[in-house]
């Protein structure tokens, strides 16, 4: 648990399970872009990914949550280039729908909205680091879109934009391109197996996981 987001680490992947965060517009400010560094703060025993590991691998250290939603301070951005907020991410996918979607989500922000982000990768198809890292299948990424205000879980109604993307981690993946790759809530929690958002009454959550997005 940081300030700038929560993560469920796995050190058998020596990646997160799944990272969580709020985006809105005060999160973004210009701070610059932070040098990768290795989490020192792991438990006792862990592998400690270092910032040289995906060097030569074919893949980007791909952030899981991105530099661009911490840029209001150097703590804040710095905080995303720790190497446990990272999955090799072919750039296709990274540079591409991912980086799409990213800018998509702050120009939400930017409109007045606060966001639930939760993301992550899913699957293994080999690995990096002679082995110590998993390369995921796909990466993943859910949000919650809400008008800026105050108590969240209050403004959560049945016509809350809430939605996904499911990007592929192997060719052929399309450029820019992330509404390709839209999915529903609940697909992406057949995929994994979480259970997003479960604060919200079971019948609103029910409805607006099942919708599918069309904006």
């Amino acid at each position: 648990q940081r300030a700038q987001y929560a993560m469920d680490y796995n050190d058998t992947t020596r990646e997160p399970n799944w990272v969580s965060w709020d985006l809105t517009s005060n999160d973004v400010g210009s701070s610059g872009r932070s040098n990768f560094i290795v989490d020192t703060e792991l438990p006792a025993g862990f592998y400690q990914v270092q910032t040289t590991d995906y060097s030569g691998s074919g893949y980007d250290r791909g952030h899981m949550c991105p530099s661009g939603d911490r840029t209001r301070s150097i703590p804040d951005n710095s905080a995303t280039f720790l190497m446990t907020n990272f999955v090799p991410q072919l750039a296709a996918n990274n540079q591409g729908p991912w980086n799409d979607f990213e800018n998509y989500c702050r120009t939400l922000a930017s409109q007045g909205n606060e966001i639930y982000i939760i993301t992550g990768p899913n699957g293994t198809i080999g690995t990096i680091a002679a082995g110590r890292v998993a390369v995921p299948a796909v990466t993943w990424k859910v949000v919650l879109v809400l008008p800026n205000g105050t108590n969240d879980l209050s403004r959560v109604t049945r016509a809350t934009r809430a939605f996904g993307i499911i990007v592929p981690n192997q060719p052929p993946i399309s450029s820019n391109a992330w509404r390709t790759y839209r999915v529903t809530v609940d697909q992406v929690e057949n995929l994994t197996g979480y259970n997003f958002f479960s604060n919200i009454p079971k019948i609103t959550q029910e409805l607006i996981e099942r919708k599918r997005d069309k904006q």
